[in-house]
C-alpha cells in the first residue's frame, strides 16, 4: 500500500458533533437551526447525513433513495450554513444496507445467505461488498457529491465486508484461498484475511478516487467493532481513524461493543499507536439502550468517556438521535457544560505529548485465534488476550502510571525504545516479525512482561512446533487447571510488599514452559488440590512449576507469569494481583510519576504540554456491581507529582489548587472531586 498524502486539516484539533437524524427530521428542518445546535454543543466539525440508503439532496442516481420527507436540498443548504460558520464537515453514507423492496430489483447487490435468501441487517437487505453497488454505484454518489456538494470529506458507516454466499462472492474468495466462504459460525484465517484485505484494497481505492477530485477531502471509515478489519491496512487506506466510545448500558445485541470503563482510553491510545499525528474520529451515542435509541444515556457515563477519551487526546463526537428537541433529553445540560469546558480550554489539548515509560501490547490475531474468538468484547466465558488486556491495564492505571498501546503488526524497534517496560497479555498469536521486533528490543536493555500462552501460535493462530521469541525460547507446553493451588512467595520484597504471606492462590489454566539457560524462578505451584474441605487445607512445601520466570538476554530482561493474571484481577478485583504486578512494574520502571492516597476508583492521566503538564483525575466510584452509570462525589486526597511544576490550576474552575512542593514532587490538594478534575502543572 502506497504512502498516503493526508488532507492537511486532519491535523487541527477539532470538536465533533453529530445529528442522527431521523427522516422525519426533515419536515421543517432549517439549516440555520442545525448550525446553532452545533455551536451551542462546542463544536467546529460535525457528521451531516448525506448519501446511500437515504439521501439528504436531491441526487439524480436511481441508486439511491430521497428521504422521502425532504423538503429542499438539505445538504447543500447545510453546507452553505456550516461554512459560514467556520464548521468543518463530513457528509454520512451508509452503503450497507438498503431499502426494503430493493433486492427485487437488483438481487445481485445484496448478500444472500447459504440457502440463497436475502441476508438483513435491522430487516434491512444488506448489500454485499464485491456486488454492482460498491464496486459501481457507491463512485457514482461520490462523483455527484464531489462536484455539487463541496464538503470536507466523507465518513462511511457500519463500513465492513459481510460474509455472503452468492456465486460471485464464492468464485472470488475460492480464487483467492482455494476454498469457498466458510459455513456459518466456522472461522477460518484465510476467508478473514480476504475479507480484511477486500475492504482495505476497497478504502485504499475509495481514498485515491476522493482525492483526486479534492485532495483536502478526507476519508474516515467506521465500523463500532471493526469486523473483518485490517487495523494497520485500514489506518493506512484512511485519512483519519473511525472509532466508538460508546458504552450504552445495553450494548448492541447483533455484534455488542465492549463494556469496559477504560475503553475510551483504549480507542484513543490505539489510534494514537496507529496514525499518532491525527486524532482519531471517536463517536460517542448518547443512548442508553442501543437498540432503543430514544433513551438518554445516564449523564455521569457519558461525561466520564468524554472526559477520558479528551484527556488522552481523542476528538469525541457525541451523537444524538434526532434534534436537541428529545423526548428523553436528561443528558444535554452535562454534555452542554461539558463542552463549554473543552472550548474553555482548548489550547490545554493542543501539543499532548505522552510521558508513559510503559506500553502494552495489543494484538488483534490473538483476538482473532485465540480464545476471544474474534470478538472486540472479549469471550463471555473462557477468558482470552480481551480480559487479560484489560485487567493488566487496570493494574498498571491503579499503580499510577502512564501507559502508551502498541499495536502488533506495526512495532518498530527505534520506536519501542522510549519505553522501559512492555507488556505482553496472553498474546498466543504472535508474529515473526513482531518476536523479532521485541527480541531485538530486549537485547537492546528493554524489558518485558509476558502472560499467559505466549506465543503459542502465530498470526494466523496456526500452532507452533517451536518458540518465536529467542528472548523467552519456549513454547507455553500444556495448560493445567490451577484452580485449588496456591503460589509459593520466595522473593523477600514481594512477600514484604504483601504483607509477609507465604503464597497467594491461583486459578484458570497454568502453562508450564521449560525455558532454556539461566533462569530465575518463583511463584512455584502448590497443588492443586482436589479435596477442599476445611479439615485438609493444609498448605505445605516450596512448590513445583514456577508462575514467574525471569531470564536475561542481551543487555535486558523478560519475564514470564504463564497464567492469566490480568484476565483474573479483571474479573475479581484481587488485590494481591495488583500488589504483584505493581511490584513487577516498580522493579522494571521506577516509582511511578503519581504517588496519591485517592482510591483505586479514581483514574489518573499525565501528559506533558508545552506549557508544562496537564493532569486529569476521573471520578469512577459507583454502586458496586454494576456498570457506572452514575458517580458518587469523592471526599478529598492528595498527589504528589513527579515535576518541576510549582502550581496546579484547575482548568475545570479555573482557581488554583492548593499546591507546595515537597522535595521532587509537587504535592496538590484535592478537596472534592465530583465526575473529574483537569489540571495544569506549570
Amino acid at each position: 500500500m502506497r504512502p498516503l498524502s493526508r488532507p492537511r486539516w486532519t491535523k487541527e484539533p477539532l470538536r465533533f458533533f453529530q445529528h442522527l437524524l431521523r427522516e422525519t427530521d426533515a419536515i421543517g428542518l432549517d439549516p440555520a437551526r442545525l448550525v446553532e445546535e452545533i455551536e451551542r454543543m462546542g463544536a467546529n466539525a460535525y457528521i451531516v447525513m448525506g448519501g446511500g440508503f437515504s439521501a439528504w439532496y436531491p441526487t439524480k442516481l436511481a441508486s439511491q433513495t430521497v428521504n422521502p420527507h425532504l423538503q429542499a436540498d438539505f445538504l447543500g443548504e447545510f453546507l452553505i450554513a456550516a461554512r459560514a460558520a467556520g464548521i468543518r464537515v463530513l457528509i454520512r453514507m451508509d452503503i450497507s444496507k438498503g431499502r426494503q423492496g430493493t433486492e427485487a430489483r437488483h438481487p445481485d447487490w445484496f448478500v444472500r445467505k447459504p440457502d440463497g435468501s436475502v441476508g438483513s441487517v435491522w430487516a434491512m437487505p444488506q448489500i454485499c461488498a464485491t456486488g454492482p453497488f460498491w464496486q459501481q454505484e457507491n463512485f457514482s454518489i461520490l462523483e455527484e457529491l464531489l462536484s455539487d456538494y463541496p464538503a470536507d470529506g466523507f465518513f462511511y458507516n457500519y463500513y465492513y465486508v459481510p460474509r455472503c454466499y452468492c456465486p460471485r462472492c464464492q468464485e472470488l474468495v475460492r480464487a483467492t484461498t482455494g476454498t469457498g466462504v466458510p459455513a456459518p459460525g466456522v472461522r477460518s484465517p484465510v476467508y478473514e484475511r480476504w475479507r480484511q484485505q477486500t475492504l482495505a484494497k476497497y478504502t485504499e481505492r475509495l481514498r485515491d478516487f476522493i482525492h483526486a477530485r479534492n485532495p483536502e477531502a478526507a476519508l474516515v471509515p467506521y465500523h463500532h467493532v471493526r469486523d473483518g478489519w485490517d487495523s494497520i491496512g485500514m489506518a493506512m487506506a484512511s485519512d483519519m481513524i473511525g472509532g466508538q466510545v460508546s458504552n450504552p448500558l445495553m450494548p448492541n445485541p447483533i455484534d455488542p461493543q465492549p463494556m469496559w470503563n477504560h475503553f475510551a482510553a483504549e480507542e484513543a491510545l490505539r489510534a494514537k499507536a496507529l496514525k499518532p499525528e491525527v486524532a482519531p474520529v471517536l463517536i460517542q451515542s448518547s443512548s442508553e439502550f442501543f437498540a432503543s435509541r430514544q433513551t438518554a444515556l445516564p449523564a455521569g457515563r457519558l461525561i466520564h468517556h468524554m472526559a477520558l477519551a479528551a484527556a488522552h487526546g481523542g476528538s469525541t463526537a457525541p451523537a444524538i438521535n434526532g434534534l436537541l428537541a428529545q423526548d428523553d433529553p436528561r443528558f444535554l445540560r452535562p454534555l452542554e457544560a461539558f463542552r463549554r469546558f473543552q472550548v474553555r480550554n482548548d489550547e490545554w489539548y493542543r501539543g499532548l505529548r505522552s510521558l508513559a515509560k510503559v506500553a502494552i501490547l495489543r494484538s488483534d490475531a490473538s483476538v482473532q485465534w485465540g480464545n476471544d474468538g474474534g470478538r472486540l468484547a472479549g469471550n463471555p466465558v473462557q477468558p482470552g488476550h480481551v480480559a487479560e488486556f484489560r485487567g493488566l491495564y487496570e493494574a498498571i492505571s491503579a499503580r499510577r502510571y502512564p501507559c502508551d498501546i502498541v499495536m502488533a503488526g506495526a512495532l518498530d524497534v527505534e520506536a519501542l525504545r522510549r519505553y522501559t517496560l512492555i507488556l505482553l497479555p496472553d498474546v498466543s498469536c504472535l508474529g515473526d516479525v513482531d518476536a523479532a521486533v521485541l527480541n531485538a528490543y530486549v537485547a537492546d536493555g528493554g524489558r518485558l512482561l509476558a502472560t499467559g500462552a505466549m506465543g503459542a501460535a502465530d498470526a494466523a493462530g496456526v500452532r507452533r512446533d517451536t518458540a518465536p521469541m529467542a528472548a523467552l525460547p519456549a513454547l507455553p507446553g500444556l495448560a493445567r487447571d490451577a484452580s485449588g493451588a496456591y503460589l509459593s512467595i520466595a522473593d523477600a520484597n514481594l512477600r514484604a510488599a504483601l504483607g509477609g504471606i507465604p503464597h497467594i492462590g491461583v486459578a484458570g489454566e497454568f502453562w508450564t514452559p521449560e525455558l532454556a539457560g539461566a533462569v530465575k524462578a518463583d511463584l512455584r505451584l502448590i497443588g492443586p488440590f482436589e479435596n477442599n474441605a476445611p479439615e485438609f487445607t493444609v498448605v505445605e512445601g516450596a512448590g513445583t512449576t514456577p508462575g514467574l520466570l525471569t531470564r536475561r538476554h542481551g543487555r535486558g530482561e523478560a519475564r514470564w507469569l504463564p497464567w492469566r493474571i490480568g484476565a483474573l484481577y479483571h474479573r475479581y478485583g484481587i488485590p494481591e494481583y495488583a500488589i504483584l504486578l505493581g511490584h513487577l512494574l516498580d522493579d522494571a520502571v521506577g516509582p511511578p510519576p503519581i504517588i496519591t492516597d485517592a482510591p483505586a476508583a479514581v483514574d489518573f492521566t499525565l501528559y506533558a504540554h508545552p506549557r508544562g503538564l496537564v493532569l486529569h483525575a476521573l471520578n469512577g466510584a459507583s454502586v458496586q456491581g454494576r456498570p457506572l452509570s452514575e458517580t458518587a462525589p469523592l471526599a478529598g486526597f492528595a498527589l504528589h507529582v513527579a515535576t518541576d511544576a510549582t502550581q496546579a490550576h484547575s482548568l475545570v474552575t479555573g482557581s488554583n489548587l492548593p499546591a507546595r512542593r515537597e522535595r521532587d514532587r509537587l504535592r496538590v490538594d484535592i478537596e472534592r472531586l465530583a465526575a473529574f478534575e483537569a489540571i495544569a502543572l506549570t
